[in-house]
Order: structure tokens, then sequence, then C-alpha cells
């Protein structure tokens, strides 16, 4: 499920995607950092990443950041319940803002579009609040900057709709969501309204309510459908094949985690359409995180790629308590 320990490692993994006609969306796969000797190491990797992705063009088409990794989970939990900021924390939102226009600029200059990854929704306002700045800044002649939209959060397709009526041009990665557990016992822990969809089911409708919105302003939107579900994927192959468009449309990549779902990525890959795999990458015991989250998330996956998912996940987990 990872790429490979570093960037050189993940090329074997690249070139065997590109044989199905899949690219790669890059994902360093790192937690969020307090230290701010680790964030600027990060925001060194990331760059690193952007130059890599311009040299391998023809395997990467996206690369991933998180932003809680370039600043403290502390500073946006602040921003987001707009609280007044301490002199260090308005310190590290200046050194923030100074990295990521290093990184947009960056990624700009090279012509690689940048995924911020979505985070808690205690958090979330504040990511919004950046991802909104930057791609009305940037997402200018092309769609460069995307923000990750979770749509087994109740308020997401407001969101949406009230992001795509700002008018300019946005990029939107789709996903159902990764912190169930978390936010539910949050919500219960303090005392706040559950912010996430009271089932599975209304989040599968929110999904493609939200898909089905992109898609009618595919000129101003660039959607990446990043899910397993097959019935989703199928709508939106659906809906371009009927409107007669372009199956390998700027604007609409269908992106599944590396190790799973290949049949659907390499399926829709064939039927001409723009697939990247999301590929994480770095020192196997610092992505344990990263894949202990996706075992939770998929935890409902009875196929082999979940049952190994969750092998690999427990055997880390064993080895971190030796």
């Amino acid at each position: 499920f990872l790429g490979g320990e570093s960037l050189e490692e993940t090329l074997p993994t690249l070139r065997k995607l590109s044989q199905h006609g899949v690219s790669a969306m890059l994902d360093y796969a790192v937690e969020a950092s307090y230290r701010p000797e680790e964030q600027q190491r990060t925001l060194e990797e990331y760059l690193r990443m952007i130059e890599f992705a311009q040299r391998y063009r023809e395997f990467v088409s996206f690369i991933a950041v998180k932003l809680t990794a370039l600043a403290s989970p502390a500073l946006w939990e602040t921003l987001s319940q707009g609280r007044s900021l301490s002199p260090a924390l308005q310190k590290e939102e200046q050194r923030f803002h100074e990295r990521f226009t290093q990184l947009i600029e960056a990624a700009q200059r090279y012509a690689v579009p940048i995924m911020i990854d979505a985070e808690e929704s205690w958090l979330q306002p504040a990511i919004d609040a950046v991802a909104e700045t930057y791609m009305q800044r940037y997402n200018t002649d092309s769609i460069l900057v995307y923000t990750t939209v979770q749509m087994y959060r109740r308020d997401r397709l407001e969101y949406l709709q009230k992001l795509i009526a700002q008018g300019y041009k946005v990029g939107i990665k789709l996903v159902r969501g990764a912190y169930v557990e978390k936010e539910r016992a949050r919500a219960a822990r303090l005392g706040y309204p559950d912010p996430i969809q009271p089932s599975k089911a209304a989040t599968d409708i929110a999904y493609d309510q939200a898909l089905m919105l992109c898609l009618e302003h595919i000129d101003q939107v660039a959607l990446c459908v990043a899910t397993h579900n097959r019935n989703s994927c199928m709508k939106a192959a659906q809906h371009v094949i009927l409107r007669g468009w372009e199956r390998a449309h700027p604007h609409l990549t269908f992106s599944q985690l590396y190790g799973m779902a290949d049949p659907l990525s390499f399926g829709l890959a064939k039927a001409g359409f723009r697939v990247a795999k999301y590929v994480p990458y770095g020192p196997i015991e610092r992505a344990f995180p990263y894949l202990s989250r996706r075992a939770e998330e998929n935890s409902s996956l009875s196929d082999q790629s979940g049952r190994e998912l969750r092998w690999v996940a427990a055997e880390l987990a064993r080895r971190r308590e030796r």
C-alpha cells in the first residue's frame, strides 16, 4: 500500500501503473506536526516532489499536501474557532504562508497541480479559507490548486454550492471521509451536534449530488472523483458519455488508493478516462498512522485488498509495541 520509502523508490510502482494507462497522485505519508524543524523538512520534501513530478510528468499528475504537516493543528484549530492568536501562533501563521506560497509558486513554475488534504472538522474552516485564498489567486489560466471536500459531513454540499457560486475556478477532490469515529467521539464528548451524515446511504446520496453539481460546472470546476465506490464512478463516467464530452476531459480525474480497487482504476483507464492512483510513500514506521487510518476507513471492505490493509496495519501496530 506504499509506493516506496523514498521518491526514487516509487519509480518501479509508477512505471507499473503507467503500463495500465494510470498515473499517480503522490503523497508523502506523514501526519500532523507541532515541530518547526519537521515542518521545514516536510516543505523541502514537498518541493522535491514537485521537481520529481515535473521530471516524470508521464507518471505523475498531482501531488497531495497536508497543511497540518506545514503548521501545527493548534494553529488551525485556533483560526477555525475565530480566537485571537498568541504571538507564537501569529509567527507560525506567517511562517506557514511563506512556506505555502513558496510551495505553490514552485508548483506553478513546473505546472504540477496541488491537492490539499482535508482534516478533522474542527480544523477544516481555516484550511478551507487557505484553500479558497490560494485557488482564487492561482487558478487563473489553469487549475493548479485543489481542495478536498468530505461528503460524510452534513454541511459539505451547501459549502460546495457556495464555493462554486463565488465564480472563480476551483479544483475539487471529492471524498467520502476518513475520520468517522473520531468525529463522533469528539462531538459526544464536547456535547455539540454530530457533524457526520446519519448513515452510509446518506453519505452516498450526498456524494453523488456533489458529483453531479461539479460536473454541471465542468468549465469552472476541475473534479477528482476520489472513491472506491463503483456506482459513483459509473455515474460520473455515464454523465460524460451522455454529454458527448471527451472521456479524458482535462477537468475530470478518477482516483483510488494504491493497492486497492485496481479493477475499477484499470477499467476506467482502459475506457479512456483519466485515472491517478493515490500513491503514498515514506519511511514505513512514519507511515503507520496513514495505514492505520486507511485500515479504519476501509474496515467494511471484505475483498482481498481490504483484508491485506488491515493485516499490514495490525502488524505495524505489533512492531511499535515491542
